[in-house]
């Protein structure tokens, strides 16, 4: 399961909160994540990245709340509607996306449960996640705006105030300020130069998940 909560996770304060006051749980942050595991759930994996995102592992949809809500505190700008996406893998004898056996279903295979697979793969689920956040936006942007576009076209004029258009400019400058797709997406994360043996399977799934593709869609969209 991944989500979108937020523009940005302070991941230093929440690091601190959960040594603070989760027992039973281990915290290890670096640059840009922090990932949470379980001492009594071995395969529990919660990747939690400064970008605002999250991605669980074998915790389940009715569990995941609990965690959320602790990190909704430590968050800048929280989204103010659900963003989430969900993904199947399991266990085999090979890494890779695949079709599942018995269900109509794409799956991740994992040939070992190592957070550092694991976290290769939440770094692709983390930008497809924040994609479907900006994509939601252009989305309700464009749907906000089309009868004034129309009536511009059909009419030359539109009935608004030069104030309230203005208010619609900046609201489209303040999505496209907040979305700087090219920087945030150009490179893959400084996680691989530590981890270049890893970099393969990021790069599986953004080509899976059409990641640059869809980045140059909101870009012309906006």
């Amino acid at each position: 399961l991944s989500y979108c909560i937020a523009n940005t996770i302070d991941l230093t304060r929440l690091d601190n909160y959960f040594k603070s006051n989760l027992t039973g749980y281990t915290s290890v942050k670096s640059r840009d994540v922090l990932k949470l595991a379980s001492n009594h759930n071995k395969n529990y994996r919660l990747f939690i990245f400064k970008n605002g995102t999250v991605v669980s592992w074998d915790i389940k949809r009715h569990q995941i709340k609990k965690y959320l809500d602790i990190i909704k505190q430590f968050v800048n700008k929280p989204v103010p509607f659900l963003v989430q996406d969900e993904f199947s893998f399991q266990i085999t004898d090979k890494v890779g996306i695949e079709p599942h056996d018995f269900f109509d279903i794409d799956c991740v295979t994992l040939d070992n449960e190592s957070d550092e697979l694991k976290m290769s793969f939440s770094y692709g689920f983390s930008q497809s996640v924040k994609l479907q956040y900006f994509e939601t936006i252009i989305e309700t942007l464009i749907e906000k705006y089309s009868p004034l576009i129309q009536r511009l076209s059909q009419k030359g004029k539109m009935p608004i105030s030069r104030a309230q258009a203005r208010q619609v400019i900046a609201e489209i400058l303040d999505a496209k300020s907040e979305m700087n797709l090219i920087s945030n997406f150009l490179y893959h994360p400084k996680y691989f130069w530590q981890h270049p043996t890893l970099e393969e399977y990021f790069t599986m799934l953004e080509r899976y998940l059409h990641i640059q593709r869809r980045v140059n869609a909101i870009n012309h969209r906006l």
